[in-house]
């Protein structure tokens, strides 16, 4: 399965993808139904078949990583940004265009405009060439209040600016 762009936590030496926070919790997705004896730290659980997650106190957190994933679709550079979780597109990634000419976007067959983006909806085997980059970012008070309100799903940089 393909990669997406994303944050991941670390919880007891497994990563685990984020979604939301608040001031003293994060949420985190499980690849399956959540078992207590995994996560004795959790105040909540999801065991949904279709989106699985568990609710964790920030202070369990013990590292945060981006994980930026690109490749090339129809020719062109992409940035893969998530995954369709249910419904007939389940597993369909949604990629975005990181190029920078509007004719290579439209003529490869994306959907927007120039100022929110070009993106396609497609299958994982479309996208070619995808390179994944991993980056380590220190849990500082800064970085515990980004887990709380994020601000964008982008990747971002060590000095917090969108990818």
């Amino acid at each position: 399965m393909i990669p997406v762009s994303e944050t991941l936590l670390e919880y007891r030496g497994s990563r685990f993808s984020w979604f939301s926070g608040g001031d003293d919790h994060v949420y985190v997705r499980t690849d399956g139904p959540p078992v207590h004896d995994d996560f004795p730290d959790a105040v909540e659980f999801s065991d949904d078949a279709g989106d699985p997650w568990v609710k964790l106190p920030r202070r369990a957190i013990s590292a945060r990583y981006s994980q930026r994933v690109t490749g090339t679709w129809h020719g062109v550079p992409v940035t893969v940004s998530e995954r369709v979780r249910g419904g007939l597109r389940r597993g369909m990634v949604e990629i975005w265009y990181a190029g920078t000419e509007p004719d290579a976007a439209v003529g490869a067959g994306f959907s927007g405009n120039q100022n929110d983006g070009w993106s396609a909806l497609v299958s994982p085997d479309e996208v070619a060439d995808v390179r994944v980059e991993i980056t380590r970012h220190p849990m500082t008070g800064s970085c515990r209040r980004e887990l709380a309100t994020p601000e964008t799903k982008e990747a971002r940089d060590d000095s917090g600016s969108a990818t």
